[in-house]
């Protein structure tokens, strides 16, 4: 089998003038459109979703403000800590089934 030789300015040149003579295409416009309906449980579930969503963002807010509160108490010593909460966070932890 005889396998015939093409010289690599010939393919360049063949290369060239091949994307040189490409017609340009007009983009296609198609009057397509697409809907989606959600069913009644998946409506639910994202006025849920959102709910949640707005919940975490009010109650990170008042998280933030409490922190600020007892940092700025920190700050200026007057931030105590009542003695029963203190015992209660250590008991807590102790189990009483020994």
């Amino acid at each position: 089998m005889k396998i015939n030789s093409v010289s690599q300015n010939d393919a360049i040149s063949k290369y060239i003038n091949n994307v040189n003579n490409k017609p340009v295409r007009s983009p296609v416009k198609a009057d397509i459109s697409d809907s989606v309906e959600l069913s009644e449980g998946a409506q639910k579930f994202a006025a849920l979703l959102k709910a949640a969503k707005d919940s975490l963002e009010t109650s990170g807010k008042t998280e933030e403000a409490k922190v600020a509160d007892i940092i700025a108490r920190m700050n200026d010593n007057s931030y105590k800590v009542p003695t029963g909460d203190v015992v209660s966070g250590i008991m807590s932890g102790i189990p009483t089934h020994i």
